[in-house]
């Protein structure tokens, strides 16, 4: 569950990410690859079952009531902690096609299949985006300075060439954006070329409010420099480059996120729940299908990283679980598998009730 701030042609967009739900198109994407495993359930949502079947394998797919989310459940487990059933109380042919009797690479593969599902879809749908809409792909001149900016009390000047910001290159202005979102609260060390020839300097970004292009009031930081943008038609190709790098960036900048509001560099009130979600979707979908899948392929990515943190319950988690008995080369224990579940349930539970809680203050 995370809240990321994205810029798209200059216009910056805050978006709440929640780990707990999904939309049912983006959890579909999430669980879908998992179908190589052996699955005794496919669920949509929660609670009794509505409407279900059975296909050839004997893998059940079925509604329930409660539309949130979905999940996959493997043969052989007994909750959604993934903790194994006795194995005793299986047949011999189910044995073999339990989850749980598989070499841990393969489980790890299955596991993994989730949150590359996810990545695959963000590249899809930015591929989309970018074919449709085209993009930005500016030089780091500054085209002019804001009065009081963070940037003019360095000595920026209009023309000056951004070439690096601590230890990040800049090829493009767009790489400016990122780094300064990236490191909240961080002073920065620049280095640009004025007349073919090498200066730095050093600025804190300023936090100020503004409004996103859905009309939503934020605060982002800035140093306050201007360019001019060209807007570029891309190519398939160019598209598809563009939407693997923008996927893998934005993964990187949702870790980086919860990094920061867990050391304190950014606000807890950042953590957006489902309400939220539903609040930016609405919004999106009033500025057309081409918004919407923006949106969907933000929140794909970052479905992707939060799922292969190392909490348990967790893709991620499960992932740091194999690991594990691979270095020792041993099963870990029942109780230590429940236990490591229980607290993965709570920081999920945490992250979930600070997600609504916000949501709720900020209803009034």
């Amino acid at each position: 569950m995370q809240v990321v701030e994205i810029v798209i042609r200059n216009n910056t967009y805050k978006i709440s990410c929640e780990s707990g739900k999904k939309s049912h198109l983006l959890r579909l994407a999430n669980s879908f690859d998992k179908l190589v495993g052996s699955v005794s359930q496919k669920i949509g949502g929660f609670g009794p079952e509505i409407f279900g079947f059975n296909d050839k394998s004997g893998t059940r797919w079925k509604l329930s009531a409660v539309p949130l989310g979905g999940y996959v459940k493997m043969l052989g487990d007994t909750n959604a902690a993934s903790v194994p059933a006795d194995q005793q109380e299986l047949t011999e042919e189910e044995k073999l096609y339990s989850f749980h009797t598989k070499p841990r690479h393969k489980k790890a593969a299955v596991v993994f299949a989730g949150p590359f599902a996810n990545m695959v879809f963000a590249v899809i749908a930015f591929t989309i985006f970018f074919s449709i809409a085209g993009y930005y792909r500016t030089p780091p001149v500054i085209e002019n300075v804001i009065e009081g900016s963070a940037a003019k009390q360095a000595g920026l000047l209009p023309g000056d060439t951004i070439t690096q910001i601590n230890e990040h290159k800049i090829k493009y202005f767009e790489d400016i954006s990122r780094v300064i979102m990236s490191n909240p609260k961080t002073r920065m060390e620049i280095e640009y070329s004025r007349n073919n020839e090498k200066h730095r300097t050093s600025l804190t970004p300023l936090i100020i409010k503004d409004k996103d292009v859905f009309g939503n009031t934020i605060e982002r930081e800035t140093i306050g420099i201007i360019s001019v943008n060209t807007l570029k038609q891309s190519s398939f190709l160019g598209a598809v480059s563009l939407s693997v790098s923008e996927t893998y960036h934005t993964m990187c900048l949702t870790i980086k996120a919860l990094f920061h509001i867990i050391v304190g560099k950014r606000s807890i009130n950042e953590i957006g729940g489902p309400i939220k979600i539903a609040k930016y979707s609405g919004q999106s979908a009033k500025k057309g299908f081409i918004m919407v899948l923006y949106f969907m392929a933000i929140i794909s990515a970052n479905l992707a990283a939060i799922n292969l943190l190392p909490i348990p319950l967790l893709d991620g988690g499960h992932l740091f679980h194999y690991i594990i008995e691979a270095v020792i080369r041993r099963d870990l224990s029942l109780k230590c598998q429940k236990y490591a579940a229980i607290f993965g349930a709570l920081v999920l539970f945490l992250l979930m009730a600070t997600g609504m809680s916000n949501d709720i203050r900020d209803l009034f």
